[in-house]
């Protein structure tokens, strides 16, 4: 999984240690200290590799602030200030460097992390501006429907969202996307990374099988056995930026498992759906999954969505329980039509070409429009989050 770079700048080691420890037990930040010494006003002099992110204690009298708000932060590196909580020239000097947060000294680590992590993912959001949106579909439990779903919901937004679509199967030993889509995959996602130095966006859809509703399939055809730790991930992400730089969307349907594969994706995702159903097994495992996602990688809450496949009206847990259990609001139901989804997996012909009114088609063209088209609530900007600190909220 690719790290996010940290400096943790102060003129006190033990500043330095105290705010670097907030972030160094997360895996997804590789920090590194910077002890402020000999005199130098600029806090990245002499460094060679710039980081992604400058976090930087202020104390009254120190000039590094002032600089940063003279020179810039160098080629716009993101900053967040740390300082006295009711200093208002500190608060000053940071909104004129362009500080992205403002945090008091006795802020606790969940706002530290919370902070850098929503750089983080303003970082990424950065890098991909202009390209296509990444939608990851994951088993809570192995068996739980994400396949089925994934292939269809590619399929919903190709005929109901006219967008341009590639289904992922990340799958690479029992890899069977193109068996929901009666396709006989002869390349794919394997060889895409084999040719990943070449790759560019006309030759990228030479691994991939349209389907007659304009749907393009990239699929894992895997005679031998192909390990995840086998994959080069610098290769695998140089292919997921020239299929996103070609589509308006990229499903990948992930395996119920992470590795360094599915990892990547996780991270990468615009929108992480967690597929699950009806049982104390699946709930169980659905809520170590989303566990995994939002201790262990960093993925905020807001990017999952779970969805609660073949509901049952008559299953001993219910929505409320599952809602409960995951701890989400908000969860997304597919009802359960075993004969058009037995009829859809036999045949290789996506749901709604069999029955576009199915109450399984709706649930399915449901859940296109909630991650097409989710409700946003705007994040607070620096003033709104800086200035209950200064008025004793």
């Amino acid at each position: 999984m690719r790290t996010f770079y940290v400096i943790v700048a102060s003129r006190s080691r033990a500043t330095a240690e105290k705010l670097a420890g907030h972030l160094a037990q997360r895996r997804e930040f590789e920090v590194k200290l910077r002890v402020i010494a000999n005199g130098h006003s600029d806090p990245l002099h002499g460094v060679k590799e710039l980081p992604e992110l400058l976090l930087m204690h202020y104390g009254p009298g120190n000039d590094e602030l002032e600089y940063l708000a003279e020179h810039g932060v160098r080629e716009q590196l993101p900053l967040i200030v740390c300082g006295p909580v009711d200093d208002p020239e500190a608060m000053r000097l940071a909104m004129r460097a362009g500080a992205r947060d403002y945090l008091p000294e006795n802020a606790s680590a969940e706002d530290f992390v919370a902070s850098v992590l929503r750089i983080q993912e303003e970082t990424i959001r950065a890098r991909t501006a202009g390209s296509g949106k990444l939608i990851v579909v994951a088993n809570g439990k192995g068996g739980s429907g994400a396949s089925f779903l994934a292939t269809n919901l590619a399929h919903s937004l190709v005929v109901d969202g006219d967008h341009r679509v590639t289904l992922v199967d990340l799958d690479l030993q029992f890899g069977g996307l193109s068996r929901y889509l009666d396709i006989t995959a002869k390349v794919g996602i394997l060889q895409a990374i084999d040719a990943a130095d070449e790759i560019d966006e006309m030759s990228a859809q030479a691994y991939t099988h349209e389907h007659a509703s304009g749907l393009r399939l990239l699929a894992a055809p895997a005679k031998h056995l192909v390990l995840a730790n086998n994959i080069s991930i610098e290769k695998l992400e140089t292919v997921l930026d020239a299929y996103l730089s070609i589509n308006d969307y990229l499903v990948a349907d992930s395996p119920a498992r992470l590795d360094p594969v599915t990892e990547l994706f996780f991270e990468r995702a615009d929108k992480i759906v967690i597929v699950t159903q009806q049982s104390l097994p699946h709930v169980h495992d659905s809520a170590r999954l989303l566990h995994l996602l939002t201790s262990e990688i960093g993925i905020q809450k807001k990017r999952i969505t779970v969805v609660v496949n073949r509901v049952s009206k008559n299953a001993q847990i219910t929505i409320a329980d599952i809602q409960k259990a995951l701890r989400t609001k908000e969860v997304i139901t597919i009802p359960n039509h075993y004969r058009i989804a037995s009829e859809s997996i036999n045949a290789g012909i996506p749901v709604a070409e069999i029955s576009k009114t199915a109450a399984l088609s709706r649930g399915i063209r449901k859940l296109q429009v909630a991650l097409t088209n989710p409700v946003s609530q705007p994040s607070p900007g620096f003033l709104k989050r800086a200035m209950p600190n200064f008025l004793g909220g």
